[in-house]
């Protein structure tokens, strides 16, 4: 019997370090979770992110939602707006084409790449004597040399014809996406300190996206 509680207790020690260090993560890895999350629309890595952050955080400040919803639902919201300057009927002849058009636009979106540049902490400006974690990162997207140019000032003047030859060549061009353009950017994680452990996190992450979605649109035109 005191051999079995032994043994018991020493599976509970290596339980209870190992869970430890599973969320111990270096800045860098966080980081890495919330571009997958929230550029990448990629939700195992959303789900890595939550088990993370509930740990020091708890449940209430994890991110509850669905990251595929999310990303077709950005798909259709940007087709349904594209599709609202149209004439009535040019709108409901060209849905398809429009929606096959914003789906491959996004699918370059979110297939962005990064390259983390350099990891410092730096003063919190906000709050006196905590610091931040300052992420800084270069981004990459695949853009079309060349795409076909809509003159948006005779957009009422389009005929369904014209419309969906334009839609269906600048998804060929988006398909052949062949130059890469890239951005330094910069993302806070806030510290955390827990003993001699640090843990990272962000209550924003949404700036990762804004900004990278500015970056690709402008070298879209």
């Amino acid at each position: 019997m005191k051999n079995l509680k032994s043994t018991i207790l020493v599976m509970l020690i290596f339980c209870t370090q190992n869970f430890k260090s599973q969320n111990i993560m270096l800045p860098e890895n966080v980081f890495n979770l919330y571009f997958n999350s929230f550029v990448n629309f990629d939700d195992d890595s959303l789900k890595e992110l939550n088990s993370y952050v509930i740990n020091f955080l708890g449940k209430d400040n994890t991110h509850r939602m669905n990251l595929e919803d999310a990303y077709n639902q950005k798909v259709d919201n940007l087709t349904q707006v594209f599709l609202s300057n149209l004439p009535a009927d040019v709108n409901s002849k060209c849905k398809t084409e429009a929606h096959d058009y914003f789906a491959v636009l996004m699918g370059n979106f979110k297939n962005a790449t990064y390259k983390v540049k350099s990891v410092k902490s730096v003063n919190n400006l906000q709050l006196k004597d905590q610091e931040i974690t300052e992420v800084t990162y270069e981004i990459s997207f695949k853009v079309p040399s060349n795409i076909a140019a809509l003159n948006m000032g005779d957009i009422k003047k389009i005929g369904s014809g014209e419309m969906k030859k334009y839609l269906i060549d600048a998804a060929g061009q988006l398909k052949k996406a062949d130059k890469t353009v890239t951005a330094e950017q910069k993302f806070n994680l806030y510290q955390i300190k827990n003993g001699s452990d640090t843990y990272y996190w962000n209550g924003g992450p949404q700036e990762l996206l804004w900004k990278a979605t500015e970056f690709y649109f402008r070298n879209l035109n």
